[in-house]
């Protein structure tokens, strides 16, 4: 049940008892229940004809209230409000800030208790020595590996002291090329992972685009991946203080209310070409799997397509056909059908209509499947991505949930996240085919695709495309373009680069290339 928000609280409002208002409200906005029959109103929330009718002459009485005189005022009125309230609806309260928590979270690997960790920790603020909490997990892990359960304050202090003469070592120097290291860093596993992905040709466990593919997306900066996916979380407790994470079905009822569900999903199309019509055959089991009912089904299609849906058999509460007919908006139409029938090619077009249609879920969500993480507790694997979209379910845990689409990232939570996307992206995928890169060239990459505050792609029309040389754009593509651009404008080129100076022939400004040493002659 998704249920909308601001038309719950407009019937409320209004004097509409909370339980029939939810009922309502569920995936209907106001415009849509305004224009509700009491007959329609008596299905939905299950009164009688006189407790439907009652709420019935509200709801017109409100309208009536609410619009005046003048049709085209009423109008304006009614969008100004309908923006306003599709506003507040996607304006989301802040999740609480839990500092205990994120640090747990943060620290989730590191064991404080250990005695060879706080061994360490004791010998670095003796020595005075600045080391993450990380590196001394890794360290104490180390000594662990080679069999020993304690160390003398000796032997931690001899460890912090090598550790922090490490990190030294391991600092960039001052003019040192670490583009050109990253580069060679990035390129020669990539030649490994080239080789690599052509196995995968063929293996059916393999669904989601992997290896140097998967890099290509990413340092292109493309704005849909050719398999999206997201891992959607849930809150622990749902809003009425019950475990939500741990329940499989609640999580199930969530997982099936994101994925998309079309027409073809519940039921058998026919189209009657002779008589011109299209007849719906509803499957029972596949809408108690989508936790849908008939008479919803009937009635998303009756609001989406504007069009009089009849019941062929069963009953309105509980249909089992339905039959569509072109251009019949209302039940009296179905009498001049006959003088009047519709065209081929409005069938067709009606039927393609039908197909395509979305009547339940959040667009682009192809597939949804529950999944059990190691802590026990269930989340949701989707096939597609709309993060924010599905940020604005109840229940979801927006802290957590990923996506790897780092543009939709980028859009919803803005470009830090994007380039730690990139970062987890690009780990992840040297990972998955066994290459060992060092973090900080990724890093590196990352920090130059973000720079600007948009992501930006590693060539013309990104990053290489706008750099301040017109001899190393001209190096990378198009190069009598840039030339002859450079040439009309009068633009000059200072040779700070490393590209520029290989060009001319001429000692690059880096490393000892970045020394220049002067002789001055005594003067006696």
């Amino acid at each position: 049940m998704v249920v909308k928000s601001a038309t719950k609280k407009k019937l409320m409002d209004m004097g509409v008892q909370e339980e029939f208002s939810h009922k309502l409200a569920d995936d209907r906005k106001w415009d849509d229940v305004k224009i509700l029959t009491p007959g329609e109103i008596a299905q939905i929330c299950g009164l009688a004809s006189d407790e439907a009718t009652a709420i019935h002459n509200t709801l017109a009485q409100f309208g009536k209230g609410g619009g005046g005189d003048s049709g085209s005022a009423t109008t304006t009125v009614v969008r100004r409000r309908k923006a306003v309230r599709r506003g507040a609806q996607r304006d989301l309260a802040l999740q609480a800030y839990d500092v205990e928590s994120k640090i747990a979270h943060i620290r989730r690997d590191i064991n404080d208790d250990d005695p060879i960790f706080l061994a360490l920790a004791k010998a670095a603020g003796s020595e005075d020595i600045q080391l993450t909490d990380r590196l001394m997990e890794n360290l104490a892990e180390g000594v662990r590996s080679r069999g020993k359960a304690k160390l003398t304050p000796a032997q931690a202090k001899k460890i912090v002291s090598a550790a922090a003469s490490g990190v030294s070592r391991a600092s960039v120097d001052p003019f040192e090329a670490v583009g050109i290291v990253t580069a060679q860093s990035i390129g020669e596993p990539g030649t490994q992972m080239t080789m690599r992905t052509f196995h995968y040709a063929g293996v059916a466990t393999v669904n989601v685009t992997q290896g140097l593919p998967r890099i290509i997306e990413i340092v292109d900066a493309r704005k849909t991946p050719d398999t999206p996916t997201m891992n959607i979380y849930v809150e622990e407790l749902d809003a009425k203080g019950k475990p939500l994470a741990d329940n499989e079905v609640a999580v199930q009822k969530l997982a099936a209310s994101l994925e998309t569900t079309t027409t073809q999903d519940i039921s058998d199309i026919d189209v009657e070409v002779a008589q011109r019509y299209i007849m719906l055959k509803l499957n029972n089991s596949h809408l108690k799997l989508k936790n849908m009912t008939g008479a919803e089904v009937r009635d998303k299609l009756q609001r989406a397509l504007r069009l009089f849906i009849a019941v062929e058999d069963g009953s309105d509460a509980k249909p089992k056909v339905l039959k569509i007919v072109p251009g019949v908006g209302k039940e009296d139409d179905l009498k001049d059908i006959d003088t009047n029938p519709p065209t081929y090619t409005e069938l067709l077009q009606l039927e393609e209509k039908i197909k395509t249609l979305r009547l339940k879920g959040v667009k682009d969500i192809e597939r949804a499947n529950v999944q059990k993480d190691r802590d026990g507790q269930f989340y949701i694997s989707t096939i597609g991505s709309n993060l924010s979209k599905v940020s604005d379910f109840a229940g979801v845990d927006r802290s957590r949930t990923y996506t790897n689409n780092i543009m939709e990232i980028h859009d919803y939570l803005g470009i830090e996240a994007a380039r730690q996307a990139i970062i987890n992206e690009m780990i992840l995928t040297l990972e998955g085919a066994r290459l060992d890169v060092d973090s900080r060239h990724l890093l590196l990459v990352a920090d130059v695709m973000t720079s600007e505050g948009e992501v930006r792609a590693i060539g013309r029309h990104g990053v290489s495309g706008t750099k301040h040389s017109i001899l190393a754009r001209a190096a990378f593509e198009v190069t009598v373009n840039h030339l002859l651009q450079a040439g009309i404008i009068g633009e000059r080129d200072n040779l700070t680069g490393v590209a520029e100076n290989i060009i001319v022939g001429q000692p690059i400004a880096l490393g000892t290339g970045s020394v220049e040493l002067f002789y001055i002659p005594d003067q006696e």
